[in-house]
């Protein structure tokens, strides 16, 4: 039963996977009893297949299993620079991203300027941005920190901010 019952969500599902239906339809569809359902939503629920948002008569929910939502195996934490790892190859190919091929060098004159400019001494917390982003993104971030008056964090972290912004501002006109 929670398999059909999958199978009936699934039909119901938008693109980002979140399901909205009435019980009349979703009794009907499922060609089960009420008691049925409601048993193999929360089965289905315990499982980690879908999350109830709002309960029924109008029952609200997602589905953890939806196509357009996989896991990445290759993360593992959260990283102050994990959004240029969502990219697809083709736009990670343009400027404002460096090729694969060229990541294994970081730039220690472009590290110090961060460096300097961000007030920061610890290398290694940029070193992954000098090797996923091109010198000129980096440039333009650090001269909009230089520029920026009342920052509300952090230089640090108004530069972690502009970054991704920024290259995907410089890939829009290629």
């Amino acid at each position: 039963m929670s398999e059909s019952l999958l199978a009936v969500l699934a039909t119901h599902a938008n693109s980002r996977g979140i399901v909205l239906v009435a019980e009349e339809a979703l009794v009907r569809e499922a060609n089960e009893s009420l008691d049925h359902v409601t048993a193999s939503l929360r089965r289905l629920e315990r499982a980690g297949l879908l999350e109830i948002l709002a309960p029924l008569p109008y029952l609200v929910l997602r589905l953890r299993t939806w196509p357009g939502k996989r896991p990445d195996p290759h993360r593992t934490g959260a990283s102050a620079y994990s959004s240029s790892k969502l990219l697809s190859q083709s736009q990670r190919l343009n400027s404002g991203y460096r090729p694969p091929s060229e990541r294994h060098s970081v730039d220690p004159q472009l590290l110090e300027e961060i460096l300097e400019t961000l007030g920061e001494s610890d290398g290694a917390s940029f070193s992954k941005a000098v090797e996923l982003y091109s010198p000129h993104v980096i440039r333009l971030a650090l001269d909009r920190v230089r520029r920026a008056r009342g920052i509300r964090k952090s230089r640090t972290a108004l530069f972690r901010h502009l970054l991704p912004r920024l290259a995907r501002h410089e890939n829009r006109f290629q």
